[in-house]
């Protein structure tokens, strides 16, 4: 259903609703809203979906042709500051802001967030365990499991290998990361692993897939470039991975752990204000807020 809601109908009903004299934060989907509703005025600012960054784009385009003024977006940063991107520029001037890090999953876990979930799912005792156990905090162990997959995903968007990273449709089944990460050792089972794992999960998906030979050869290409954890890893595979370890290694009961997802609603639930007024994100809102004298985000 969402697939099929298009850029100019979500511009039409903006422009249609002409009671209303506030702001629109565009962000990119449900999720989102959940996250960002609870920082912005409940009388200047309405949070809107637009179901994907490319139509996000679009409808800004569209508002903007109408010469409808009263709108801001945020968007996922995903690969856009990996160095070599042609499409970076620090001097973008509409505003359209970014997240800290990949993406906003990763930026709420740079907030501690994670120290919050572990308090809802279990108890530090165990985490401490787990911890001193593996001689590596949690956080840092999912992102060396993580940011080979992370590298894979650049070098597919890079070099265009055909691959796919998620399901065709909502309620279809999830890239089975369990089967490249030793839930027994928390190591990684190798490049061969994830590569075998992704290419058959990608077939019959419409696109020419590469061979295994030529995705392991881009995939060492990119993983030669060493960028930061943050802007390569995933915040979805980072949920993913956590959840793994809060059931598997950590040995969490908690019924909230029902799967990814709920992971990434519990990091959403302990992403307060405080933290949200921390990030880049917020201060870079802020200084556009003071300069156009507008108050769309505020303390709740």
């Amino acid at each position: 259903m969402e697939e099929e809601i298009t850029p100019a109908r979500i511009a039409n009903a903006i422009c249609q609703d002409t009671t209303y004299e506030g702001y629109y934060v565009l962000v990119e989907g449900k999720k989102d809203v959940r996250i960002y509703r609870r920082f912005t005025s409940d009388v200047s600012a309405k949070v809107k979906a637009t179901f994907g960054k490319s139509k996000l784009r679009e409808v800004y385009r569209i508002l903007t042709e109408r010469n409808f003024v009263r709108k801001i977006g945020i968007r996922d940063a995903d690969f856009l500051r990996i160095k070599g991107n042609p499409k970076y520029t620090a001097e973008f001037t509409d505003p359209i802001f970014v997240t800290d890090g990949h993406d906003s999953e990763i930026m709420m876990v740079a907030t501690g967030v994670i120290n919050n979930f572990f308090l809802m799912v279990t108890d530090e005792a165990k985490v401490a365990v787990f911890e001193e156990k593996h001689n590596k905090k949690v956080v840092d162990m999912i992102f060396s499991l993580i940011r080979p997959l992370g590298n894979l995903r650049l070098a597919n968007k890079r070099f265009g290998l055909g691959l796919a990273f998620k399901p065709e449709r909502p309620e279809g089944n999830a890239l089975r990361i369990d089967r490249f990460v030793n839930s027994k050792s928390w190591g990684y089972n190798g490049d061969e692993s994830m590569v075998n794992t992704v290419i058959e999960y990608s077939k019959n998906r419409g696109s020419v897939v590469a061979s295994r030979a030529v995705v392991l050869e881009k995939l060492r290409e990119i993983s030669m470039e060493e960028h930061p954890n943050n802007e390569i890893c995933n915040g979805h595979d980072f949920a993913y991975v956590l959840h793994l370890i809060s059931k598997q290694g950590i040995g969490s009961k908690s019924k909230l752990l029902q799967d990814s997802a709920c992971v990434e609603d519990l990091l959403i639930s302990q992403f307060d204000w405080i933290k949200f007024s921390g990030t880049q994100l917020f201060a870079r809102i802020n200084q556009w807020q003071n300069i156009e004298e507008k108050v769309i985000f505020e303390a709740r």
